[in-house]
């Protein structure tokens, strides 16, 4: 397994999905190995915003015996410079363990956990070892980055050509990269889901608050200042109401001026990073879920909401109306609207029939499609196809060379 970022003892906050997919999926495989290449830092650059880098593990296991997450070190340029040289780094780290793993350990296939630099690279690895190697795309690097030709866009367009099996999280996701690019292998449509042991509905309607919930990183492609704009509206209507804001960079100085200067931040409560049991119990409290987004995928703070019975106000951009229907699971509104925000948070925090109607049909959603298990047992299902396939394929040409 590749991973662009992965929880550690430290930082457990980072990647949180995968390292939740890949334990759900050691109940139906052997073994999983993670690599997440990490910048390397220089001593002077220890105390600098980067030095959450600085302070990784070089390896850890996460089950013992069964998982060893890999951190090894990179040189990476400033900004997006010389990409071809951060690029050609991640092949080598990537090329490097799947070699080691081969010798001294059985390697069956690659996974890259997202498109661009672990895309590439893993692709590059399996080609030169003759290994199948499965790509799934998040959506940022394609919704933003390709569309766009940003970043690291050709990487993410040419791993989705040439990968044995695409993985997409949205029907969005695929349409918008088959418009891009015509695949050579197989694509499969398939949410990440949520543990649904975890994360589930409160007893009763009456436990919960008039409190919104926001769950991501606390940036403007997450759309928390257009929220925060909305939130002045909101409490001259709702008086009671409370926001809540969970997730990392919540340190962030502008964010802080914001909030201070929305004259309203007496009813806003900055959590930061929780762990997701912590999340979980705080869904079971609230009315609703906002993320009012710039740009998505198909995000799991929207999927445990709705798992908790929350109905969820977002705007209507990446894979978020795949799985939102609006009017009926939450309300849709469009990228920047804060007025729109508004109306349709405070709708939701005066009418608790509604609010229990589109809650429920969440979690009847949810739990029909959202069931993270099921995800884990069709992943390894395909990894076993493109196995049996590719060895099939191995025997094939041997028999053919040894013919010659």
């Amino acid at each position: 397994m590749v991973a662009e970022s992965f929880p550690s003892p430290g930082h457990p906050y980072r990647g949180t999905f995968i390292g939740e997919q890949v334990k759900r999926l050691l109940e139906y495989v052997d073994r999983i190995t993670v690599l997440c290449p990490t910048t390397y830092v220089p001593q002077f650059a220890k105390f600098s915003r980067v030095a959450v880098q600085a302070s990784q593990p070089t390896h850890y296991e996460l089950v013992k015996d069964r998982c060893e997450v890999l951190f090894p070190r990179y040189l990476k340029a400033p900004g997006d410079m010389c990409l071809w040289w951060t690029t050609a780094q991640w092949r080598r780290l990537v090329s490097r363990t799947v070699r080691e793993l081969i010798e001294t350990q059985s390697l069956s296939l690659i996974h890259a956990n997202k498109g661009g630099l672990s895309s590439w690279s893993s692709i590059q690895a399996a080609r030169e070892y003759g290994l199948p190697c499965v790509v799934t795309y998040q959506g940022t690097e394609v919704h933003m980055d390709l569309v766009n030709q940003q970043k690291e866009w050709k990487l993410s367009r040419d791993s989705f050509r040439l990968a044995d099996l695409n993985i997409l999280v949205s029907r969005s996701l695929e349409r918008t990269l088959k418009a891009c690019v015509q695949p050579q292998g197989r694509c499969e449509v398939i949410l990440r889901g949520v543990d649904l042991t975890m994360f589930f509905p409160s007893v009763a309607e009456d436990v919960r608050r008039p409190i919104i919930l926001f769950v991501g990183r606390v940036t403007e492609a997450k759309g928390v200042f257009d929220l925060l704009e909305a939130w002045r509206g909101i409490t001259t209507r709702c008086a009671c109401a409370e926001l809540w804001i969970v997730g990392p960079n919540h340190r962030d100085a502008r964010f802080l001026r914001v909030v201070e200067s929305c004259g309203q931040s007496r009813s806003i409560r900055v959590l930061g990073p929780l762990p997701l049991r912590e999340v979980a119990d705080l869904m079971r409290q609230v009315q609703a879920l906002c993320l009012p987004s710039h740009g998505e995928g198909t995000p799991n703070c929207v999927m445990e909401a709705m798992a908790c019975g929350l109905p969820v106000v977002a705007t209507e951009v990446g894979g978020i109306p795949d799985i939102v229907e609006s009017n009926r699971t939450g309300m849709l509104v469009q990228k920047g609207d804060t007025q729109g925000l508004a109306d349709a948070l405070v709708s939701l925090l005066q009418d608790s029939d509604r609010r229990a109607r589109m809650g429920e049909a969440a979690h009847a959603f949810a739990v029909e499609h959202f069931d993270a298990r099921k995800t884990a047992q069709r992943l390894a299902s395909w990894y076993r196809e493109l196995v049996t396939e590719s060895r099939g394929a191995v025997k094939t040409r041997t028999r053919v060379e040894t013919k010659r």
